[in-house]
């Protein structure tokens, strides 16, 4: 098996061919390792092996999951929450502001 050119011009083909060939490999090759590409397949595989991993644990322990959800829905309502029960401590003390005053003075 003798791959040798027969002439220049089936060399200088060949020599072309092979030329644009590694070019193109080349261009692969620096797009695959190119900062961009580099980050945005780690970001992927991160995201995948996150989300892997928070079914997992939701899987083995819901428990423990449900009381960490619940806990940070608290604290992420936690402003609102206390608003909602100033308001209703302070209506209460005026109901029972107000029985005072109509029942009038106690003897």
């Amino acid at each position: 098996m003798n791959d040798a050119p027969t002439s220049p011009v089936e060399a200088r083909a060949r020599s072309i061919a092979a030329r644009a060939q590694f070019l193109a490999t080349l261009d692969e090759a620096k797009h695959k390792l190119s900062p961009a590409t580099l980050a945005s397949n780690t970001v992927g595989s991160v995201k995948d092996n996150v989300v892997r991993g928070t079914v997992e644990t939701v899987r083995t322990k819901p428990g423990t999951v449900a009381a960490v959800a619940g806990a940070a829905m608290l604290f992420l309502a936690r402003k609102p929450l206390a608003r909602l029960i100033r308001s209703g401590s302070d209506e209460s003390q005026d109901s029972s502001n107000k029985k005072r005053h109509t029942e009038g003075p106690s003897t």
